[in-house]
Protein backbone atom coordinates (compact mmCIF):
# COMPACT_ATOMS: atom_id res chain seq x y z
CA UNK A 1 0.00 0.00 0.00
CA UNK A 2 2.43 2.47 0.97
CA UNK A 3 4.56 1.52 -2.47
CA UNK A 4 1.49 2.61 -4.55
CA UNK A 5 1.03 5.87 -2.50
CA UNK A 6 4.37 6.71 -3.27
CA UNK A 7 4.03 6.06 -6.70
CA UNK A 8 0.95 7.98 -6.92
CA UNK A 9 2.37 10.96 -4.94
CA UNK A 10 5.35 11.09 -7.04
CA UNK A 11 3.44 10.64 -10.57
CA UNK A 12 1.31 13.38 -9.37
CA UNK A 13 4.33 15.35 -8.55
CA UNK A 14 6.40 14.68 -12.16
CA UNK A 15 3.03 15.62 -13.69
CA UNK A 16 2.85 18.58 -11.77
CA UNK A 17 6.67 19.68 -12.46
CA UNK A 18 5.88 19.08 -16.62
CA UNK A 19 2.64 21.23 -16.40
CA UNK A 20 4.51 24.38 -14.38
CA UNK A 21 7.30 23.80 -16.30
CA UNK A 22 5.58 23.60 -19.93
CA UNK A 23 3.67 27.00 -18.54
CA UNK A 24 6.84 28.57 -17.75
CA UNK A 25 8.55 27.91 -20.79
CA UNK A 26 5.35 29.23 -22.50
CA UNK A 27 5.23 32.48 -20.50
CA UNK A 28 8.85 32.95 -21.56
CA UNK A 29 8.28 31.96 -25.18
CA UNK A 30 5.86 34.62 -25.17
CA UNK A 31 7.47 37.43 -23.42
CA UNK A 32 10.83 37.03 -26.21
CA UNK A 33 8.02 37.40 -28.81
CA UNK A 34 6.54 40.15 -27.80
CA UNK A 35 9.87 41.72 -26.86
CA UNK A 36 10.92 40.83 -30.91
CA UNK A 37 7.90 42.38 -32.10
CA UNK A 38 8.13 45.79 -29.82
CA UNK A 39 12.63 45.74 -30.96
CA UNK A 40 10.92 45.69 -34.81
CA UNK A 41 8.44 48.29 -33.98
CA UNK A 42 10.74 50.57 -32.15
CA UNK A 43 13.69 49.97 -35.07
CA UNK A 44 10.90 51.22 -37.58
CA UNK A 45 10.14 54.27 -35.67
CA UNK A 46 13.99 55.45 -35.39
CA UNK A 47 14.55 54.53 -38.94
CA UNK A 48 11.53 56.93 -39.80
CA UNK A 49 12.73 59.06 -37.36
CA UNK A 50 15.80 59.34 -39.17
CA UNK A 51 14.40 59.79 -42.62
CA UNK A 52 12.99 63.05 -41.68
CA UNK A 53 15.99 64.49 -39.68
CA UNK A 54 17.24 67.99 -40.64
CA UNK A 55 16.83 68.87 -44.51
CA UNK A 56 15.55 65.59 -45.34
CA UNK A 57 11.68 66.30 -43.87
CA UNK A 58 9.35 65.72 -47.13
CA UNK A 59 6.11 64.22 -47.29
CA UNK A 60 6.85 61.00 -48.65
CA UNK A 61 9.41 60.72 -45.79
CA UNK A 62 6.67 62.35 -43.03
CA UNK A 63 3.86 58.93 -44.41
CA UNK A 64 5.96 56.20 -42.86
CA UNK A 65 7.02 58.51 -39.74
CA UNK A 66 3.48 59.10 -38.63
CA UNK A 67 2.27 55.58 -39.60
CA UNK A 68 5.74 54.16 -36.89
CA UNK A 69 4.01 56.77 -34.52
CA UNK A 70 0.21 55.73 -34.36
CA UNK A 71 1.32 52.25 -34.20
CA UNK A 72 3.45 53.21 -31.12
CA UNK A 73 0.09 53.00 -28.99
CA UNK A 74 -0.74 49.28 -29.78
CA UNK A 75 2.73 47.91 -28.13
CA UNK A 76 4.54 50.94 -25.99
CA UNK A 77 3.78 51.37 -22.17
CA UNK A 78 2.32 54.73 -21.26
CA UNK A 79 5.84 55.55 -20.00
CA UNK A 80 7.39 55.71 -23.74
CA UNK A 81 3.80 57.03 -25.15
CA UNK A 82 4.20 59.89 -22.84
CA UNK A 83 7.98 60.40 -23.53
CA UNK A 84 6.87 59.78 -27.17
CA UNK A 85 4.48 62.66 -26.84
CA UNK A 86 6.03 65.37 -25.07
CA UNK A 87 9.02 64.72 -28.22
CA UNK A 88 6.38 65.26 -30.67
CA UNK A 89 5.28 68.65 -29.03
CA UNK A 90 8.80 69.47 -29.08
CA UNK A 91 9.19 68.72 -32.68
CA UNK A 92 5.81 69.73 -34.12
CA UNK A 93 5.82 72.55 -36.67
CA UNK A 94 3.26 74.06 -34.29
CA UNK A 95 6.05 75.10 -31.56
CA UNK A 96 7.34 78.46 -32.37
CA UNK A 97 9.70 78.03 -29.50
CA UNK A 98 11.75 74.92 -30.85
CA UNK A 99 15.17 74.33 -29.30
CA UNK A 100 17.79 71.83 -30.47
CA UNK A 101 18.72 71.41 -26.61
CA UNK A 102 15.58 70.65 -25.75
CA UNK A 103 14.81 68.26 -28.83
CA UNK A 104 18.31 66.28 -27.56
CA UNK A 105 17.17 66.17 -24.26
CA UNK A 106 13.38 64.70 -25.09
CA UNK A 107 15.00 62.34 -27.60
CA UNK A 108 17.43 61.53 -24.56
CA UNK A 109 14.30 60.45 -22.84
CA UNK A 110 12.65 58.79 -25.43
CA UNK A 111 15.20 56.79 -26.11
CA UNK A 112 15.80 55.63 -22.65
CA UNK A 113 12.59 54.85 -22.23
CA UNK A 114 12.22 52.37 -25.01
CA UNK A 115 15.15 50.81 -24.18
CA UNK A 116 13.80 50.35 -20.23
CA UNK A 117 10.45 48.79 -22.55
CA UNK A 118 12.42 45.95 -24.56
CA UNK A 119 15.14 45.33 -22.02
CA UNK A 120 15.05 46.29 -18.59
CA UNK A 121 18.37 45.86 -17.24
CA UNK A 122 19.74 48.52 -20.07
CA UNK A 123 18.19 50.76 -17.23
CA UNK A 124 21.64 50.63 -15.84
CA UNK A 125 22.62 52.47 -18.88
CA UNK A 126 25.36 55.53 -18.40
CA UNK A 127 22.44 58.62 -17.78
CA UNK A 128 25.77 60.99 -18.86
CA UNK A 129 25.83 59.25 -22.30
CA UNK A 130 23.75 61.40 -25.04
CA UNK A 131 22.03 59.55 -27.74
CA UNK A 132 21.52 61.27 -31.26
CA UNK A 133 20.08 61.50 -34.61
CA UNK A 134 22.33 61.82 -37.30
CA UNK A 135 21.66 63.80 -39.62
CA UNK A 136 22.85 64.12 -43.59
CA UNK A 137 26.16 67.19 -43.68
CA UNK A 138 24.57 70.31 -45.32
CA UNK A 139 26.72 70.02 -48.58
CA UNK A 140 24.25 66.38 -49.16
CA UNK A 141 21.49 68.24 -48.13
CA UNK A 142 21.73 70.73 -50.49
CA UNK A 143 22.68 67.96 -53.52
CA UNK A 144 19.43 66.27 -52.46
CA UNK A 145 17.54 69.64 -53.38
CA UNK A 146 19.35 70.43 -56.55
CA UNK A 147 18.08 68.42 -59.50
CA UNK A 148 20.94 66.31 -61.41
CA UNK A 149 22.56 68.54 -64.32
CA UNK A 150 21.40 66.67 -67.80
Amino acid sequence: MNLLITTVVSAVTALIAVVVTNVLTRRREHEADWRRLKLAHYQQFVATLSAITEGRCTADAMRPYTDAVNAMSLIAPINVLNALRTFQEEISYKNDKRSSAEHDRLFNLLVRAIRADIEPSHSRDNPEFKFMLLGLPPEMQQAEKTPPAR
